[in-house]
C-alpha cells in the first residue's frame, strides 16, 4: 500500500475549495483566518536569533527555566 503525501499548498487548495462547498466562501475565511498560519521563514529567524547562543549557554537556560520543578 503506497500513501500519496501532498504539499501544502494543493492540501491547502483543497481544504479550501472542500471548504467553500460546504460552508460558504465567507466560512471559510474566517476559519482559515483563526488558524494562524503565519508567514515569513522560521528556520532563518530562528538561526539569526540564536547563532551566537553556545551550548552551554542553551544548557544553563534550560537548567535555569526547570529548577524547581519536578520532573514529568
Amino acid at each position: 500500500m503506497s500513501v500519496k503525501i501532498e504539499s501544502f499548498p494543493e492540501l491547502y487548495r483543497r481544504a479550501y475549495a472542500i471548504l467553500s462547498r460546504e460552508m460558504g466562501v465567507l466560512e471559510t475565511i474566517r476559519f482559515f483566518g483563526q488558524l494562524g498560519l503565519g508567514a515569513g521563514n522560521y528556520t532563518e529567524e530562528r538561526r539569526a536569533l540564536f547563532e551566537s547562543l553556545t551550548l552551554d549557554e542553551y544548557r544553563q537556560a534550560i537548567l535555569q527555566k526547570t529548577e524547581g520543578t519536578s520532573p514529568p
